[in-house]
């Protein structure tokens, strides 16, 4: 209960923060024409972070060759990360994100401003706080990966019968490249 208050909460905050409402998103983007794409991940504990590390290193062999530009970042929960990290990869304790703070902008403001031409996100169960990061990006196409994602954030959602963030991903581009042939 008081992590649903806690999403509730800091979802409420991010609110305010609304973007540029000109932006047009849409699913019509062909996934092999795109060159960046972004993948945004709620992460609550240590084991499921580690794991989705792991499994996301293989990323860049199931995207299309014509991206150049993959990027990271992970928010979790745990406050201390006892294990190491692969080199480009964001991970920002919850604990240390100020959501008030007007300047400099944070590492998760100027990931949520780029212009991805895709971007993924993922998390294991419910996260006002992942939903409202994507629904303010500036991506062309928004998908979520995660079962307990808000529709309204994306525009694509994408279920599956896999459990891990691997099969997850590696469906949703065979699905993404069977739309636009």
């Amino acid at each position: 209960m008081i992590e649903l208050f806690k999403n509730k909460l800091i979802g409420n905050q991010l609110i305010n923060k609304r973007l540029d409402k000109d932006r047009k998103h849409h699913n019509k983007f062909p996934l092999n024409d795109a060159k960046s794409i972004g993948l945004i991940f709620y992460i609550k504990d240590s084991e499921q972070l580690r794991s989705t590390l792991n499994e996301s290193k293989i990323v860049d062999k199931i995207f299309p060759k014509g991206v150049k530009n993959i990027e990271f970042i992970f928010i979790t929960e745990e406050k201390k990360i006892e294990f190491d990290v692969p080199f480009g990869y964001k991970i920002i304790p919850l604990s240390k994100v100020n959501w008030n703070k007007k300047n400099p902008e944070s590492n998760i403001e100027n990931f949520i401003k780029k212009e991805f031409d895709y971007l993924f996100s993922f998390t294991y169960g419910v996260s006002k706080i992942l939903d409202q990061l994507v629904s303010q990006s500036y991506a062309i196409c928004r998908v979520a990966l995660g079962e307990h994602q808000d529709v309204d954030s994306h525009e694509m959602k994408l279920t599956y019968d896999q459990v891990s963030f691997t099969e997850r991903i590696r469906e949703a581009v065979d699905i993404l490249h069977r739309m636009h042939k």
